[in-house]
């Protein structure tokens, strides 16, 4: 990513009234021990969001902003909650929600599940595969089966083809990183030929744990994207600073006793940070992290431009 495309991406970022990115942790635990997650270091207790924490999350959202993205996924698999995330859309959709997006590694997308969430009024379906050889995929999605994965994807996608009317996009996501290098080129081919759409990154460096080919000198850093635009809720209702922000050792409240609107003019203070650009009063952590270099993610579809998705 070159110091004049992150410029780029700096001059559409502002400080707004609310997040235009929101992101539901239906629960805290996962299936996987995928290398560049920090999951099995977790301190914080591992739970499920209750129903009644969501409504009053939706209910806010649907109110104040109906068209923000809300994402449900954050440190934990939704799909090991099933019952509980269809309850979640289907609330979503009751009042109003425009834009409900899962995020998933894809190893519980039974086909029952796939055809399930093809109907529960989702805009978009993102599966974490990142990398197509057995090896590779394997070897950074510890735990998973590449041909069982790609099974249920391959059944999802044939399944979402054949819907009419609205459906929901198929991402299949794939993060640059030194196990999969290489693998790109061929990853893309095969999945448009399949009739999903690719969404490729540059290499993260996972909130400052591992390190990137990216170098952007100190003086050219930019506001985070992430920071920005994107809010977070825990399974229990707390709001950590952001991604990076794991254990919510920074964090502003709880969605259970304060508004999100509230929460984010609280988060305010680091984002203002950010924005007048005092990025050595930020957090330590902050100093290590350099996904805020990573730019935007690709969508690559058949046949379409390739567009640009800000985080």
């Amino acid at each position: 990513m070159s110091e004049p495309e992150l410029e780029r991406i700096a001059q559409t970022l502002k400080e707004i009234p609310f997040p235009s990115r929101f992101a539901v942790e239906v629960n805290a635990d996962c299936n996987l021990n995928c290398t560049m997650c920090h999951h099995d270091q977790m301190v914080r207790p591992k739970g499920r969001m209750p129903l009644p924490l969501w409504k009053k999350l939706a209910d806010e959202i649907a109110e104040v902003s109906p068209r923000t993205q809300c994402w449900f996924s954050f440190c934990g698999e939704p799909l090991l909650e099933t019952e509980l995330l269809l309850e979640m859309l289907a609330y979503g959709n009751s009042v109003g929600l425009k834009s409900m997006n899962v995020n998933t590694n894809g190893m519980l997308l039974t086909n029952e599940t796939a055809d399930a969430l093809l109907n529960a009024h989702l805009d978009r379906i993102v599966i974490g595969l990142d990398g197509f050889s057995k090896e590779a995929y394997e070897s950074i999605r510890v735990g998973g089966d590449r041909d069982v994965v790609y099974g249920y994807v391959e059944y999802l996608v044939a399944q979402q083809q054949k819907m009419t009317g609205t459906r929901p996009e198929v991402n299949v996501q794939f993060i640059e990183m030194d196990e999969n290098e290489g693998e790109l080129e061929v990853f893309v081919d095969y999945w448009l030929a399949k009739g999903a759409t690719v969404k490729a990154r540059n290499k993260l460096s996972w909130g400052g744990r591992f390190g990137t080919p990216m170098d952007v000198s100190i003086e050219d850093r930019i506001p985070c994207p992430w920071a920005m635009t994107m809010m977070h809720v825990f399974w229990d209702g707390r709001v950590p600073r952001c991604p990076g922000d794991t254990e919510g050792d920074e964090g502003v409240g709880n969605a259970w006793d304060e508004s999100l609107s509230a929460l984010w003019n609280e988060l305010g203070a680091y984002r203002g940070l950010h924005m007048r650009r005092e990025f050595e009063k930020l957090p330590d952590r902050c100093q290590e992290c350099k996904d805020w270099m990573t730019g935007a993610a690709d969508r690559i579809r058949v046949g379409t431009p390739q567009t640009s998705d800000g985080v």
